[in-house]
C-alpha cells in the first residue's frame, strides 16, 4: 500500500513516534497529520526528515462526520491514536473515534488501524482498572468497530500494554492470557502500526501486546 495515510492524534506521544517513521527519507507514504492547533502542527512537521508532512487542524469533539469524511477522502488508510488524557473521554475517546469510523465509510477508505489498550475487552479488567473510565471508552469504541463495521472497514485493533518512553526494542509479545500484562515502548507501538498497515492477515483482528522476544515484523499474524 503505497499511498496517503491520515493520522488522528499525531501530536500525541505514540503519534509523534509514528510521524517520525512515516517521515523517514525511505518512507513510501504521504502523510496527513491531524492536530489541534498551529503550535502542534509546527511540532509535527519538524519530525520529518523525508516526505513533507501535511497537517489539518481540528478537534474530534467539534467536527461533524461529514466534515471528517471530506478530510479523510482520498487517503488510503486511517490511523487512530487519539486520546484526551482523561479530559473528554466521551466526546473524543469514544464518540470522536466512532465518528471517524463512520466518516471513513462515507469517504470510502476501508483500511483503518485503531490504537486501544490492553485487555479492555475483559469486563473484569475494565472494572478493576485504576483508569476505569478510559478503559470503558476504549472497550465500547473497539466493540462498535468490531460489531458494526466488520463488513465496511478493513480494521486492525492494536492494544498495547502500559506505555513507556524507553527506546524502541523492535520486539513484542502477543498476550493471550488475560492475567498477563506488561509494558511496551511507544516507539515499538509506532513500529507495530507501520508493520500492520499493509498486512491483510491482520484485517478484522485485535491484538493485546507488550514488549517481548518476537520481532515486530513477524509478531502480528
Amino acid at each position: 500500500m503505497t499511498g496517503k495515510v491520515i493520522v488522528f492524534g499525531a501530536h500525541g506521544k505514540v503519534g509523534q513516534n509514528l510521524i517520525k517513521l512515516l517521515g523517514k527519507p525511505s518512507s513510501k507514504y504521504a502523510t496527513t497529520a491531524i492536530v489541534r492547533n498551529n503550535e502542534q502542527a509546527q511540532t509535527v512537521k519538524s519530525l520529518s526528515n523525508g516526505p513533507e508532512i501535511s497537517t489539518q487542524q481540528l478537534t474530534l469533539d467539534n467536527t461533524t462526520v461529514k466534515e471528517l469524511a471530506g478530510i479523510i477522502k482520498g487517503h488510503s488508510a486511517v490511523v487512530l491514536t487519539v486520546g484526551s488524557a482523561g479530559k473528554n473521554l466521551l466526546q473524543v475517546d469514544l464518540d470522536g473515534v466512532v465518528k471517524t469510523f463512520e466518516a471513513s465509510v462515507q469517504a470510502q477508505v476501508r483500511r483503518l488501524v485503531l490504537i486501544s489498550a490492553i485487555h479492555v475487552e475483559d469486563r473484569d479488567k475494565v472494572d478493576s482498572s485504576p483508569i476505569r473510565n478510559y478503559c470503558i471508552a476504549k472497550h465500547y469504541a473497539d466493540r462498535i468497530l468490531q460489531l458494526e463495521f466488520s463488513d465496511k472497514l478493513d480494521f486492525t485493533i492494536l492494544k498495547p500494554g502500559l506505555l513507556a518512553d524507553d527506546p524502541a526494542t523492535g520486539k513484542v509479545k502477543i498476550v493471550t492470557n488475560k492475567d498477563d500484562s506488561g509494558s511496551v515502548t511507544r516507539a515499538d507501538v509506532a513500529q507495530a502500526i507501520v508493520t500492520v498497515l499493509e498486512d491483510s492477515k491482520t484485517y478484522g483482528k485485535s491484538y493485546n501486546f507488550v514488549n517481548g522476544d518476537t520481532p515486530i515484523e513477524s509478531a502480528f499474524d
